[in-house]
């Protein structure tokens, strides 16, 4: 029971220890991963925002110029793909028709496309035009290969003091680039990372970044955000990692199970150990310690109950011969049955003790003088029927005295004292009858 306690206890304190730990572990990890969603979301928003700042330029000549001036165009754009690697191309769309791509190596099949025409593209278009405002789409497969942003700008110029519609004004991102230019990795330092929001739709959009199993259990989310549009962050443990916390239970159940078996070896040695101090180790019995500690505890209850107790001495004749004709080991065969024999007429109140030798001693509470001689001479007769031992028919005696407290005498040491010359005075009388 104490050994089950110890285990509960230290498992109730271990779970405690390792909650606060998780907790403690769940605080770090979430502060980790905002640091790593901030700086992917700075380097995100700085290179999309540089870009769309550089376009700028361009959207703001065509709105002063509308008037078709390709190589003026050629010009800008050039300028504006020189400053800035993530741009795969510029276009210009007058009524929603693209007349102008630059550079035109590569992107021919873009050159006449009508986005009216174009089903997986004239959503986001219109929203351009309807807001009035800056638009990024994607990020998709373009038709050129590779997947990109598009962000398009709806072109708007003065005419007789009216603000009239002219076109589209737009700049593919090389999406591959930008994640590498913003060092934004679908798995970092222990963390999946994923971002959803395609065509700026924040958390209504779908996921196209990393395993949409991410938002399910995100430890931090964050928002990237853009004109017109935003994008969701989120970044959770990886499947596997191991934490601290693993080792901090592992290692203190290992330690509360070292602990239980090293109380329970003790308790055992201690129970070993008790039991080899108050018995007899070859039959088992009561030692003469625990039978006189029971005796002492017996008189001092006697002035409470009222009741008082016989103290018997036991000894075998013959034993001596027995052990000489036949050797130690029948010997002690012969006191293991006798004690057997013995303990038959012991009440589960009794003591029956060895002395040492071929000596027992039988404590019995309540007993009194009147009944201590009938019990004596039982416990003769028990002795007098031959013992078989290994084959042999063994024939001994016992020599039996007794003393009754406080009838008798009234203090301990008297009556084990007393029990024990009428055992010898029987021992002789019964030696007189044999001669």
């Amino acid at each position: 029971m104490a050994a089950l306690l110890l285990v509960i206890a230290g498992l109730a304190v271990t779970e405690y220890v390792v909650r606060m730990a998780e907790q403690r572990v769940a605080q770090v990890r979430t502060i980790e991963a905002t640091a790593i969603l901030a700086q992917m979301r700075a380097q995100l928003e700085s290179e999309i925002n540089s870009v769309l700042y550089l376009s700028r330029g361009l959207i703001s000549y065509v709105a002063v110029q509308p008037a078709y001036d390709p190589d003026r165009w050629r010009e800008l754009a050039a300028e504006v793909a020189h400053d800035s690697t993530l741009v795969r191309n510029i276009g210009l769309a007058p009524d929603n028709v693209m007349r102008f791509v630059y550079p035109l190596e590569g992107n021919e099949q873009a050159l006449g496309l009508d986005y009216r025409n174009t089903p997986e593209q004239w959503p986001a278009v219109e929203r351009a035009i309807s807001s009035g405002k800056l638009n990024l789409a994607g990020p998709f497969e373009l038709k050129q290969g590779g997947v990109g942003i598009v962000a398009r700008s709806p072109v708007y110029f003065m005419d007789d003091g009216k603000k009239r519609y002219w076109g589209l004004a737009s700049i593919v991102i090389d999406f591959p680039r930008l994640l590498e230019q913003a060092r934004v990795s679908a798995h970092v330092e222990g963390f999946d990372i994923a971002i959803r929001g395609r065509d700026g739709f924040g958390a209504k959009g779908a996921v196209f970044f990393g395993l949409a199993k991410v938002f399910e259990d995100p430890v931090v989310e964050m928002t990237v955000h853009f004109p017109n549009g935003s994008w969701i962050m989120a970044a959770r443990s990886s499947p596997g990692v191991s934490t601290p916390v693993i080792v901090i239970r592992l290692a203190a159940w290992l330690l509360i199970m070292i602990l239980a078996g090293l109380f329970l070896l003790l308790f055992r040695l201690y129970r070993f150990a008790h039991e080899q101090s108050v018995s007899d180790p070859l039959t088992g019995l009561a030692n003469r310690r625990l039978l006189l500690g029971r005796a002492e505890y017996l008189a001092q209850l006697y002035s409470r109950t009222g009741q008082g107790f016989a103290l018997f001495f036991v000894d075998l004749n013959r034993f001596k011969q027995v052990n000489d004709r036949f050797g130690h080991h029948v010997g002690d065969q012969l006191l293991i049955e006798a004690a057997n024999r013995l303990s038959q007429s012991v009440r589960q109140s009794d003591t029956l003790a060895r002395n040492g030798g071929d000596e027992f001693i039988l404590l019995q509470p309540g007993v009194n003088a009147g009944d201590a001689s009938a019990i004596a001479s039982k416990l003769e007769a028990m002795m007098d029927r031959p013992f078989m031992i290994e084959g042999h028919s063994l024939q001994i005696s016992a020599s039996v005295g007794c003393a009754v407290f406080p009838q008798d005498v009234n203090n301990v040491e008297a009556v084990i004292n007393l029990a024990d010359s009428r055992m010898y005075e029987r021992k002789q009388e019964k030696r007189a009858r044999q001669s």
